[in-house]
């Protein structure tokens, strides 16, 4: 994940608050920069099937269904981060190109198909960017997003969140995360731009509810436990862990005692 001095270095090239690209972080996903998938380190991805489908000419959407349509269908999206990665690849295997640009990448979720706009030889360089020094590319392609839109920088920069919205996810959302953003913004304000630590010392972006895993306490482990069934004591404990873990095997999720953005999503929370 980022820490307090790649968010501040952003803010200082962007003049921007850092509790605004922390919001940023936060509402695209939750400040993650890297999966574990198959043993590997990879960015967090999410395949877009309607733009798949558009970028190879629709060549697929009678033969792959699942992976290239014509519309935006979300029962389409990915609900682990390993089915995330195997949509990605099953893609890749018919058109490469098409594929990573179909996608959006990393903690931002920047699309693919910006690599040209964002200085990028082509899209593999674009990607290859992504886990340029360690995580430190996905600020920077960020970074040059947010510069190659000067009305969308300058809204970032005074917090017009509608605005934001619109320019920086096209829309549609009807101020719901123009709102996230906002309330992202307020929370981790309240820190002073500091990153909150659980109890094993673990960063985490203050806008978005941090990942629990064992030995972590407090009212949203609480909640935690409430939901997997178990003694609402507030102490992840090895109890907690195991329910943790039952359950993302159940629901086909990484299993990894982690109750992160999509476990809790999964339950509810």
């Amino acid at each position: 994940m980022f820490d307090t001095a790649d968010y501040q270095r952003a803010a200082a090239r962007l003049d921007v608050p850092v509790a605004h690209i922390m919001a940023m972080a936060s509402v695209e996903s939750s400040g993650e920069t890297l999966w574990i998938v198959g043993g590997r380190l990879v960015p967090p991805v999410r395949f877009e099937a309607h733009w798949f489908g558009k970028l190879s000419g629709h060549r697929f959407d009678g033969s792959h269904p699942d992976l290239s349509c014509v519309s935006w269908n979300p029962d389409l999206a990915a609900g682990t981060r390993a089915g995330a990665w195997d949509q990605l690849e099953r893609a890749r295997a018919l058109d490469e190109d098409a594929a990573n640009q179909a996608t959006s990448w990393g903690a931002f979720q920047v699309m693919g198909f910006h690599w040209k706009r964002l200085g990028f030889a082509n899209v593999a360089a674009f990607v290859d960017g992504m886990t340029a020094n360690g995580d430190d590319g996905q600020m920077d392609i960020f970074v040059a997003f947010i510069e190659a839109d000067p009305a969308l920088h300058a809204s970032l920069r005074i917090g017009a969140w509608l605005d934001v919205e619109r320019r920086y996810n096209g829309g549609g959302y009807g101020g719901a995360y123009a709102a996230k953003l906002e309330a992202a913004v307020a929370l981790y304000a309240d820190h002073d731009g500091e990153p909150v630590k659980d109890a094993s010392g673990n960063s985490w972006v203050g806008g978005a509810p941090r990942p629990l895993r064992k030995g972590d306490k407090g009212a949203d482990v609480v909640a935690l436990q409430r939901a997997l069934g178990v003694t609402p004591d507030g102490d992840f404990g090895p109890m907690t862990d195991s329910a943790v873990r039952l359950f993302q095997a159940d629901r086909g999720l990484v299993v990894d005692g982690i109750a992160g953005v999509m476990t809790r999503r999964s339950l509810g929370l």
